[in-house]
């Protein structure tokens, strides 16, 4: 065979350099897990639906890790912002500065606190972008929380805890005795209010991931159990308050290794009913996340509108469907952040027996005057022999 001449095996060594190359540029990209681009997240995402919230999974966009980052040298100490969010000295201060990508882009925001000395400790929150600039730009504030704290949640968004002086738990006592118990959450980038999915054991997204913080220390375990959390639920005397001995189904899912569950809730009463709950672990999280009920329905009961996760205000008008007796469904109750009764209605069928539709304008008067908080919208049927209510539907709502 004759030899290939000199020219033509230049040509070959030169292109199997470069592919060679092209081969190395290729798999240096594809190891890249730096927190500028590369690596792909996911996370669980609540379907805003009437069903409460089916779980669908996102991956967020490349370069947008979830939950706090380190902040920049620069900008990372208190006194950096005092010169930029004016504070007087011995009446208010920079308390904490916490990173984040608030804005849905790969760019970190900072989420500013400045506390006041004083009675009620009273927090102001302030969110910039281009925080290493030196004028920085404000995207949001939320000032005169009592009492008050602010994060970044594990979904990027902003996260508030408050005093409501006048709430059921704290009308009527001393400064001493107030308990933080109103919680509020920003979405990403325009920082309206959104409600959290979950009614029960949480009713906002501050307080489940508190709660999974606890729940990670060796404490409250019953939040890792779907039939533990039904019953407690059910017999909680301010959403059911059904007997002790309630009988909690497993329907589907509800394992260690599950997302969703499905549980049938039976009242052993002699005039009880079944309550079926639709439940979510936290950040959809198989790995000891805890159960979050989401969805509240019985058998021949439903709320038309309002749709889960809508703003409210009073009155609310509500419809759908429900078994009446003599013209009477049963009642509608708002429930707010602490699960009081701040509003109710009797609610009639528009035929006086068996399967009927419902219209009922419910007001209610929050304690919160300042701005919207997590709800629940409840229509529970009577109970003909008195007691408990037999079936219930439950929606969650911003009020």
């Amino acid at each position: 065979m004759q030899a290939a001449p000199n020219g033509y095996r230049r040509r070959l060594l030169a292109g199997l350099s470069l592919l060679a190359a092209l081969v190395l540029a290729l798999a240096a990209c594809s190891g890249n897990g730096s927190n500028s681009g590369g690596a792909t997240l996911t996370q669980t995402t609540p379907k805003n639906s009437g069903s409460g919230g089916a779980t669908t999974i996102a991956s967020a966009t490349p370069g947008i890790l979830l939950g706090p980052q380190p902040c920049p040298n620069a900008v990372k100490d208190p006194s950096h912002w005092d010169q930029i969010i004016p504070t007087q000295p011995n009446v208010s201060k920079v308390e904490s500065v916490t990173c984040g990508y608030l804005t849905g882009t790969p760019t970190l925001q900072g989420l500013i606190t400045v506390r006041y000395n004083g009675t009620g400790a009273v927090l102001d929150v302030y969110v910039y972008t281009n925080i290493e600039s030196p004028g920085p730009t404000q995207l949001f504030k939320l000032l005169n929380l009592y009492k008050g704290d602010a994060r970044i949640s594990l979904r990027n968004t902003v996260m508030t805890a408050e005093v409501d002086q006048s709430s059921s738990l704290n009308k009527g006592k001393s400064d001493a005795g107030y308990t933080q118990d109103l919680f509020r959450e920003f979405n990403t980038a325009s920082f309206a209010p959104i409600a959290f999915p979950g009614m029960y054991p949480d009713l906002t997204r501050f307080q489940a991931e508190r709660d999974q913080a606890q729940v990670n220390a060796g404490q409250e375990p019953w939040k890792l159990s779907a039939a533990m959390v039904a019953m407690n639920f059910a017999t909680d005397p301010a959403l059911l308050g059904w007997p002790a001995n309630v009988t909690a189904t497993i329907v589907s899912g509800g394992g260690s290794s599950d997302a969703e569950a499905v549980v049938n809730m039976k009242n052993p009463a002699a005039v009880g009913g079944t309550i079926t709950l639709t439940m979510q672990r936290l950040e959809g999280n198989t790995n000891g996340g805890i159960w979050e009920i989401v969805g509240v329905t019985s058998k021949g009961l439903a709320i038309s509108t309002p749709k889960s996760l809508d703003n409210l205000s009073s009155p609310a008008a509500v419809t759908g469907t429900g078994s009446a007796f003599e013209g009477i469904i049963g009642r509608l109750i708002v429930l707010d952040h602490t699960y009081a009764n701040i509003g109710q209605a009797a609610v009639t069928g528009v035929s006086g027996n068996g399967s009927t539709t419902f219209s009922v304008n419910v007001p209610f008067n929050s304690t919160f005057k300042t701005g919207v908080e997590d709800g629940i919208v409840a229509l529970y049927a009577e109970n003909n022999a008195g007691g408990p209510p037999s079936a219930a539907v439950m929606v969650k709502e911003l009020i």
